[in-house]
């Protein structure tokens, strides 16, 4: 009797600890969904590979763009901008459009100038909330930049 109850509470016991694991792990999932990550790359990144990553073209080539999508977005455009005469920044042509992306790596093979902008990305959130970045060098070699979504 003292036996089975010993084997009793030691499988009660690890299926738990399994389960409040298993919870954690979901948590910190959770957590870190619906997030946009940003990095770029003088060389090719080694996401280029990947099963999940779409490389599309920009307005030149040669440096690398990479979006990291962790969670859901909609409505992304890679568009190409211009210098109006007034010295504003103006959308020309959407270069590359999806609809939904969802935990994917989407890589943009193009330059990243040091001077006047030639492209951004925008995309919004489950929200509909929109979110807008400007592709250009931040001086900041090596950095990411993140959005959380909401």
């Amino acid at each position: 009797m003292k036996l089975k109850t010993i084997i009793f509470f030691t499988i009660v016991t690890l299926l738990t600890v399994n389960f409040i694991h298993s919870k954690a792990d979901y948590t910190t999932l959770e957590i870190e969904k619906n997030k946009v990550t940003i990095q770029y790359y003088y060389t090719k990144p080694l996401s280029l590979h990947k099963k999940n990553t779409t490389i599309i073209k920009g307005v030149s080539e040669g440096e690398f763009i990479e979006i990291r999508i962790q969670g859901y977005i909609k409505d992304f455009e890679h568009i190409k901008l211009k210098i109006g005469n007034s010295g504003n920044l103006n959308e020309t042509e959407t270069l590359n459009n999806f609809e939904e992306l969802s935990n994917q790596t989407i890589i943009i093979n193009s330059s990243i100038p040091e001077g006047m902008p030639m492209e951004k990305i925008k995309w919004k959130s489950f929200s509909n909330k929109i979110y807008e970045f400007i592709i250009t060098e931040n001086g900041k070699d090596g950095t990411q930049v993140e959005f959380n979504l909401d």
